[in-house]
């Protein structure tokens, strides 16, 4: 393929890619394309045959050329794979380290993305730069939901296989694999309520939309109003409060617990920032488990990472054995407790 061939299909890449030619949008006509660009019809021609062939325009004769709108999948031999996460995480970093040994053991070839900063803003930027160097199979981990999920729908368009982990629940673009959230909670609060507590507290992050997230809060309230004998209440701790907001959180936690109180948070970090010392006025549970809840005296609900890990491995070679045929599928595991 010719530098001029090359560089129109990469226009159009990165015109999909930034929404400037949307999911099903017409293309302008081969000739008002060479003319814009300075290029001959047969760049263009040859530019648009490529892309044709990789699914990523479709030719309807004779209404005109039109970008893709269907999530097919990519397909041929699983050699690589884009793994974009934050490793600060306990948790992320003990996925990173399980995706790692699955590839290994299977001769695929992980390339890991990981921003400065975990935002939405910084793994956009890394997965687009993944795709347009070639690499058509990503794991996330998604940072938060927003108007990211359209660009990675984009990136479904351009024959990118997605698999997402954990906090971010994809729409039907792309595989899904979590936590069973309504099994955690549940269990979770049937420990405490086994110790004889009957006013649970729900610690949540606000200004954070994240999917698990919200499916826990969720099923927490779903459990308190299914019970008669138990009564709840949810707290919210600021994503990103400061150390001295995170001592007044806790300071009023403290003041008003009762002996029939119990606490349970919707992940090991949010603990973890507001109790540092052993915790004996009362119990306190948490999804996720690692290993510095122990010195906290924090039961967790451990989630099997290896087996979530091989599962979303497994999904990207599913989806590039099925390429057309392929359609959404979202697995979801049960944890286990572990108590201190």
């Amino acid at each position: 393929m010719s530098d001029l061939t090359a560089s129109v299909c990469e226009h159009l890449i990165e015109g999909i890619l930034c929404g400037k030619f949307p999911p099903g949008s017409k293309l302008i006509a081969e000739r008002d394309f060479a003319e814009k660009f300075s290029v001959s019809r047969i760049t263009v021609r040859r530019a648009f045959a490529r892309l044709e062939n990789a699914g990523i325009i479709v030719r309807k004769r004779p209404s005109g050329t039109y970008v893709a709108d269907t999530f097919q999948a990519h397909c041929g031999e699983l050699r690589s794979i884009g793994l974009i996460t934050a490793l600060p995480h306990e948790f992320s970093g003990s996925f990173v380290e399980a995706v790692s040994r699955c590839c290994e053991n299977e001769d695929i070839l992980l390339a890991l993305g990981i921003p400065q900063d975990h935002t939405v803003q910084a793994q956009l930027r890394i997965a687009e730069r993944m795709a347009l160097r070639g690499v058509k199979n990503l794991i996330v981990w998604g940072a938060e939901k927003s108007s990211a999920m359209q660009f990675f729908e984009r990136l479904r368009i351009l024959g990118v296989n997605l698999v997402f982990f954990d906090q971010v629940i994809p729409g039907t673009f792309a595989d899904y694999v979590g936590l069973d959230n309504l099994h955690a909670v549940s269990s979770l609060v049937d420990a405490a309520v086994s110790r004889g507590k009957t006013h649970l507290i729900f610690l949540n992050y606000a200004g954070l939309e994240i999917d698990s997230n919200m499916e826990r809060e969720a099923a927490f309230r779903q459990k308190i109003a299914g019970s008669g004998k138990i009564s709840g209440e949810v707290r919210y701790l600021p994503y990103k409060a400061d150390a001295a907001e995170r001592r007044k959180f806790a300071a009023e936690l403290f003041r008003d617990i009762s002996a029939d109180s119990a606490v349970i948070g919707v992940n090991a970090p949010l603990i973890r920032s507001i109790f540092h010392e052993e915790i004996r006025e009362f119990p306190v549970f948490c999804i996720d488990h690692i290993p510095k809840l122990h010195e906290l005296n924090v039961t967790g609900l451990a989630q099997p990472i290896a087996e979530m890990a091989d599962c979303a491995v497994q999904m990207l070679k599913n989806q590039c054995r099925k390429g057309k045929k392929w359609q959404c599928e979202h697995r979801r595991f049960k944890g286990v407790m572990i108590a201190p």
